[in-house]
């Protein structure tokens, strides 16, 4: 019984969400089918390659990382209908090497893969719920695309890259997903678990599956999460792309429902380097620590909420609000229509959870929002508009400093003023209150 209610839900999925993004799903493709292929890409055939695909004869330093971040709202008739953010590594390259180079190429090519495609496609089908939705009466909430990149493996002319993916596109619940890369740095290949391994693609999946069954046995209060045909599942719905480089082992991991419910989320396992055996590569832990990963991602999180806040609350404009055609005279406040915010808790819950409490307060203390009647209220003689250029559909960060309990965020952008285009550096510092991760100030 819980096979076939599995397969219903699974073909519901697929179906609500085909064309638009791929690796979702019981499914052996990647999940982002969009990615370019990069120059000298490994063997995915059956034969064995032959020798070392990067060659280590010392410790090369780190590459230096900073993010680049791509994003935009597609609007209809000033109706939101898509929003996405793709964030992935940029190498610095001061020397002109061949394989930073097309590694950078890479992900340059797959953003404009991904919005020719994936984005495009959920535009029309974005249009198509709008005028379903208008003439049913109900209202419609865009669309949402994400891919958050963080570095797993930085070290020794390697570099494996993890994307943490979320789609939200009218479903039941948004859809989650993992996709990754390793690259040879040297030569900017893309590598393969044959590379890694030095075998056959049979014999890398085999003990791929001895790795990912035998952690799932040992782990009796883990099996019981599993679909009670993963041993089945753990062999049918892997795939081959789907393992990246951690600082001290290899990550084998499942999409969501491939071997287990929604609520397993995306099961992981992990081979140690040194139980891994002899490998074609040679592979060294790394300081890369998984804290300063997520560091990475809550500060490009972060960023986007304040971009959300500045351009949308606090800065540059307002929630929108319900303004009747006819405002009565002296009136000023009106109800917030953002669905995010129906009282003051809720919006003071999110300021809160982006700002430590002295800005918090700061912001919150403004006379731009007050609740009345129990529900969310604006005053619009509170709403005043600037001139403002800086480009945030497009730029770049760092974090560095990175220490128990703080952390600076270094962001490149483009003023594009009317006096004159020019770039512009904003600095932040990210601070731990709490437990949590949180900006120091609201920043333009």
């Amino acid at each position: 019984m819980k096979g076939s209610v599995r397969i219903l839900v699974l073909f519901i999925v697929i179906s609500l969400f085909i064309n638009l993004f791929s690796g979702c799903g019981r499914s052996k493709q990647s999940n982002l089918e969009t990615n370019p292929t990069v120059s000298g890409n490994s063997n995915s055939g059956n034969t064995t390659p032959s020798g070392n695909t990067s060659t280590v004869d010392t410790e090369p330093q780190p590459l230096k990382i900073s993010y680049k971040v791509y994003r935009n709202v597609i609007k209809d008739d000033g109706t939101d209908l898509v929003y996405f953010r793709l964030s992935f590594p940029y190498i610095d390259n001061p020397e002109n090497g061949k394989g930073i180079a097309a590694i950078n190429d890479y992900y340059e090519t797959y953003v404009n893969n991904f919005i020719n495609t994936v984005v495009a496609e959920g535009k029309e089908v974005a249009l198509e719920g709008k005028k379903n939705m208008q003439e049913a009466g109900l209202d419609f909430f865009p669309f949402a695309y994400v891919r958050e990149a963080s570095v797993s493996y930085n070290g020794n002319n390697l570099m494996s890259v993890l994307h943490i993916g979320y789609d939200n596109t009218g479903g039941a619940h948004p859809t989650n997903y993992w996709a990754s890369e390793t690259f040879d740095v040297k030569t900017g290949k893309k590598l393969a678990l044959t590379d890694i391994f030095g075998l056959s693609k049979e014999k890398s999946l085999e003990k791929v599956y001895d790795v990912v069954l035998n952690q799932i046995k040992n782990d009796k209060e883990a099996e019981m999460y599993y679909f009670e045909d993963y041993e089945k599942g753990v062999k049918e719905y892997y795939s081959e792309n789907d393992f990246f480089l951690d600082s001290d082992g290899i990550i084998f991991y499942y999409q969501t429902y491939a071997i287990g419910p929604y609520a397993a989320g995306i099961p992981s396992f992990k081979l140690p380097y040194e139980k891994a055996g002899d490998l074609a590569i040679k592979i060294l832990p790394v300081k890369l620590t998984e804290d300063e990963r997520d560091i990475i991602i809550k500060a490009g999180r972060l960023i986007e909420d304040n971009i959300d806040v500045f351009c949308n609350i606090y800065g540059l404009s307002m929630l929108p609000l319900e303004i009747p055609e006819n405002i009565p005279e002296g009136q000023s406040l009106f109800p917030v229509k953002d669905v995010r915010f129906r009282t003051f808790s809720d919006l003071e819950n999110y300021i809160r959870g982006i700002y430590v409490k002295s800005e918090a307060d700061t912001l919150l203390s403004s006379v731009r929002y007050t609740d009345k009647d129990g529900k969310l209220h604006g005053d619009i003689n509170q709403d005043a508009g600037v001139g403002y250029y800086v480009n945030w559909n497009e730029y770049r960060y760092e974090v560095s400093d990175i220490s128990k309990n703080s952390a600076t965020i270094t962001i490149y952008t483009v003023d594009d003023s009317p006096a004159g285009k020019k770039d512009k550096i904003i600095k932040v510092k990210m601070l731990k209150e709490n437990g949590l991760w949180l900006l120091e100030k609201m920043f333009s």
